[in-house]
């Protein structure tokens, strides 16, 4: 099972912020990634196609495999 899951660090405890659906005594695998350092992958490529065709999502399929043979 993998869940993402906000948590609040206090007094040494981490402290989710929704109820887990584990069994008691599971053990499990945790890693940190603090909610302000998080960075979107997508966000590197956002912008870097300017000047491409105004119907690119309309016309996706055609822009990808060409059109259809006849």
């Amino acid at each position: 099972m993998l869940v993402t899951v906000e948590a609040t660090y206090r007094n040494g405890v981490l402290k989710p912020k929704r109820r887990l659906k584990l069994p008691e005594g599971s053990k499990v695998r945790v890693t940190i990634a603090s909610l302000d350092m998080i960075e979107d992958p997508l966000d590197k490529v956002i912008g870097i196609c300017k000047g491409g065709p105004k119907d690119g999502a309309a016309n996706h399929d055609k822009y990808i495999y060409g059109d259809p043979p006849s």
